[in-house]
């Protein structure tokens, strides 16, 4: 009797760590792209603190990944350390309280510049070129608002670590290696969606980015590096935007939100080259060719990647966007 075939196996991506970014996962799917990525039966570490006071109401997500995960309790440990050091609190509170008026204030700019374009792109042009260089000049100042507000959101979350210097008091030094310790013990990481602000606030705190990865030479790159991940990294929603270089804000809905899409601070900078739009077709007038045009303007030099249902891409080594995967282009906002 003839052997029978090997049963095809998933390839391990353990050995050749990569960013696995996902659509909403609303109808779970994270079980089968696990299995996918040969991390079935990985020890995964979860951060579910975009979730806030619902952190630890993850029993699903323990499901998803077989009972095999634990949960790093980022907003917990992050309440435990203004608890024990109320000082670093109050100049925290005091922080998220300018940032508030930052992005109020940048946001009323933003909203003359698009009611500008709005009005410019009304016009019945009598000279095309001069219609679009009039366009082109509006788009340039809405991206030099985005980069002049970035840089001082940067600018004062600098000013915070330097003044107060959290990597010296004992509430973050002890919180820094507990997290460390049990990313340490795990084979991969999964981070979930929620508020990206308060993500990003507790992955800074506990300084993540140097636990999820190193420094890798990369003359390609203008900052002569790139983020190497040390074990597989799959996110979704506020995970996926935490990840990137750029933070934006977008919901084409002007009922719920100000209609404007808004850069909101940079990310943890562990990919190359792109602005995640988790739940783009949810969330975009998609089919508005204007608005979309504007949009990857103003993503630019970097890619507009959406991540709608079902999707899961994949990072190069270099944490770039793989050749073929769905972004939006320059031309018509669609591709």
């Amino acid at each position: 009797m003839p052997a029978e075939a090997d049963t095809p196996t998933a390839p391990d991506a353990r050995s050749d760590p990569r960013i696995t970014l996902l659509g909403p996962q609303r109808d779970p799917q994270l079980d089968q792209v696990m299995t996918s990525l040969g991390l079935a039966t990985a020890r995964v570490a979860t951060i579910t603190a975009g979730w806030r006071d619902r952190e630890h109401d993850d029993a699903l997500l323990v499901q998803q990944l077989g009972g095999q995960s634990v949960n790093l309790g980022l907003w917990r440990r992050m309440q435990q350390i203004w608890e024990d050091d109320p000082e670093l609190e109050r100049a925290d509170r005091r922080r998220r309280q300018i940032l508030t008026e930052m992005q109020e204030l940048y946001v009323i700019g933003l909203q003359h510049a698009v009611d500008a374009l709005a009005r410019i792109r009304g016009h019945q042009p009598r000279d095309v070129r001069v219609h679009r260089m009039a366009v082109e000049d509006v788009l340039g100042i809405m991206r030099d608002l985005d980069e002049r507000h970035v840089a001082r959101v940067a600018e004062l979350h600098q000013e915070f670590y330097a003044v107060h210097a959290p990597e010296q008091r004992e509430a973050v030094v002890r919180g820094r290696t507990e997290v460390g310790r049990l990313v340490e013990g795990c084979d991969a990481v999964v981070i979930t969606g929620g508020h990206v602000g308060v993500l990003l606030g507790t992955l800074h705190m506990f300084n993540l980015a140097p636990v999820l990865a190193h420094a890798v030479e990369d003359e390609t790159d203008p900052s002569g590096v790139h983020a190497r991940v040390d074990r597989p990294v799959v996110a979704w929603g506020a995970g996926a935007m935490a990840l990137t270089e750029r933070v934006l804000l977008f919901y084409d809905d002007s009922v719920v939100a100000p209609g404007v899409a808004e850069m909101l601070m940079d990310g943890l900078g562990l990919t190359r080259g792109l602005v995640t739009l988790p739940s783009a077709a949810d969330r975009l007038a998609v089919t508005d060719p204007l608005r979309m045009q504007t949009l990857v303007s103003r993503c630019r030099p970097r890619l507009a990647l959406p991540l709608d249902r079902g999707d899961q891409v994949t990072l190069t080594a270099t944490g770039r966007v793989p050749d073929g995967a769905r972004v939006f282009s320059a031309e018509d906002g669609a591709r």
